[in-house]
């Protein structure tokens, strides 16, 4: 039989496990929550689904098959259950040297590039067109700057998107009938994470 002081204790004791408990429970579901591995089981449709990891920026990629701008044409993509967050679309240019000589030929290339990016409703999350340049203005594709080419367009940059929602994504390339040399691009969507100053 316990003393009511041995009792005390034993109370006391049992309080702090139970904190302990709590605390490290609640740090736990914190970790899990940032780092969400769930993410990458929901995503369904084409293209690659990527989590970087938390810390990282952009934390979410969907890289979809490679399309032509040397030609006129269409792609199509269909995707569900991305993370609810701000995505921009970008198209990687393949093979990409960094070169200047590279950039000025990729700032001309004669082609209009249409993407129009719907929800289930059919509704317009984004919709942009124009062709390639090096500045930042209405109807064009900038391309950016730094170590990747590719080519970004202000009206598909930052879109929210919410994983319970299925999207569709239409690549449409008119060429103007001059000859273009061969550049091929990586569609993608890129969103989320930690951006560090």
């Amino acid at each position: 039989m316990l003393c009511p002081a041995q009792r005390k204790y034993h109370v006391v004791v049992s309080a702090k496990k139970l904190f302990l408990a709590a605390v490290v429970g609640i740090v736990a579901f914190l970790i899990l929550f940032a780092w969400s591995p769930w993410n990458a089981w929901r995503y369904r449709g084409d293209g690659k689904f990527s989590d970087r990891g938390f810390f990282a920026y952009p934390r979410y990629v969907v890289t979809f098959a490679d399309m032509s701008l040397s030609a006129s044409g269409e792609s199509r993509f269909h995707l569900r259950g991305i993370p609810t967050e701000e995505m921009t679309l970008l198209l990687y240019v393949k093979g990409s040297s960094g070169s200047t000589e590279e950039r000025l030929r990729l700032t001309k290339v004669p082609v209009t590039i249409e993407a129009v990016l719907t929800d289930s409703r059919g509704r317009d999350v984004c919709h942009a067109s124009g062709r390639p340049e090096d500045s930042n203005q209405d109807g064009i594709w900038v391309l950016m700057s730094g170590g990747d080419a590719g080519y970004w367009h202000w009206q598909c940059n930052h879109v929210q998107l919410h994983s319970n929602e299925a999207y569709n994504l239409v690549l449409r390339v008119l060429s103007t009938g001059q000859t273009v040399e061969k550049v091929v691009v990586t569609p993608t969507l890129e969103g989320g994470g930690l951006e560090l100053p």
